[in-house]
């Protein structure tokens, strides 16, 4: 397999400075700028891309998150301030702010929607979705978020997930850590060291599950940050968290002693994630009992977990499709019922999200 320019810069640099954690290849190969995953200019969603989002199945996602957001919101004295995280192609803040300027008035005339997006790639696709949506709409990249106190509601979908992760394993009753490094000095291998930081173990405890010999998890540190900013940046309101993933006494299972990591290239899975680098998707499941538990030292209080089909249905997803589609339905009307079905039937690309809100 041929080898893309990224992979022979990261050699270089392990070739000069020795290994690094498994975390900082994984941030390199998805942000690094201009090679890296998340900062190209190919398809990475839909069809012509390598994985498909809740959001792209159909506008009644962004729909009902409008509708959600709008009676979270209601009784309050306050304009609403949308923020989303990591907003993907624009398609999901299209979907909310359409339905909430054509069902709630009320709440579209005083909106304030921000889009916090780091890549300069992804947020040229989303300018050009949403110029019709005029003033309402502005972006700040991560770093800025902190400077203006926010009361309203921060949401991400499929963010979390997209943060790099360091992967640890039980071995002999110690925690090692997973570095990457430069093999034969010309190509990418694994190997197994010391951890880079106390941080790793004193999650393990924080956790408080046992491991068995061997097994492998992800530790997300920067979703841990990523909470520790919020918390600075939200004075009031809501951090609603939408991911694929589970608790950890579901994801740290004798079934997942590899982990949860895995590789996206074309909607398929790779063998590696040190395969096409800079070309796939690399991505793990969402460790929700560590939001929560973390979230509460930072102030932020549980409100509720659960499936994204229960909230969906709960938000009236299928009140919102009901009787949509007369006798004599064309085909892409039945493509379109179809899509919907995706986001709440059993098996469906609902079926393995979940939606964290909490408060502060």
């Amino acid at each position: 397999m041929s080898t893309t320019e990224l992979e022979r810069r990261i050699v270089e640099r392990l070739n000069r400075f020795g290994p690094m954690t498994f975390r900082d290849f994984m941030r390199t190969a998805l942000y690094e700028p201009e090679l890296g995953y998340y900062n190209t200019g190919r398809p990475k969603i839909g069809a012509r891309g390598d994985y498909y989002t809740s959001s792209n199945v159909h506008p009644a996602f962004g729909a009902v998150l409008a509708q959600a957001f709008a009676e979270q919101w209601a009784g309050s004295d306050e304009p609403l301030t949308i923020v989303e995280m990591g907003p993907g192609t624009g398609q999901l803040a299209v979907d909310v702010l359409t339905t909430l300027r054509d069902e709630k008035p009320a709440t579209f005339v005083p909106l304030k929607y921000i889009l916090v997006e780091a890549s300069p790639a992804m947020r040229k696709h989303q300018q050009d979705k949403l110029t019709s949506l005029g003033g309402c709409v502005s972006w700040c990249s991560p770093d800025q978020l902190e400077l203006a106190p926010i009361r309203g509601i921060v949401f991400s979908n499929e963010f979390v997930d997209a943060l790099p992760v360091h992967r640890v394993r039980h071995m002999n009753g110690l925690i090692e850590e997973q570095y990457v490094s430069a093999i034969d000095s010309d190509r990418l291998g694994f190997l197994w060291q010391q951890p880079s930081s106390k941080r790793l173990g004193e999650y393990i405890d924080r956790i408080g599950l046992p491991l068995r010999q061997g097994q492998v998890v992800e530790i997300n540190i920067d979703a841990l940050d990523w909470l520790m900013r919020m918390s600075n940046a939200i004075t009031g309101g809501l951090l609603v968290t939408i991911d694929y993933g589970d608790t950890a006494q579901h994801l740290w299972t004798s079934d997942r002693k590899s982990g949860t990591l895995r590789s996206f290239h074309l909607h398929k899975l790779t063998n590696s994630p040190l395969e096409l680098v800079g070309e796939q998707d690399i991505t793990s499941s969402v460790n929700f009992t560590a939001l929560i538990e973390y979230g509460r030292d930072f102030g932020f209080e549980f409100v509720s977990y659960e499936r994204q089909t229960a909230f969906l249905t709960r938000f009236g997803l299928i009140e919102r499709i009901a009787g949509r589609h007369a006798p004599g339905e064309t085909l892409d009307d039945l493509q379109e019922r179809l899509a919907v079905k995706n986001l709440f039937v059993p098996g469906g690309i609902s079926d393995s999200f979940r939606v964290l809100i909490q408060r502060r």
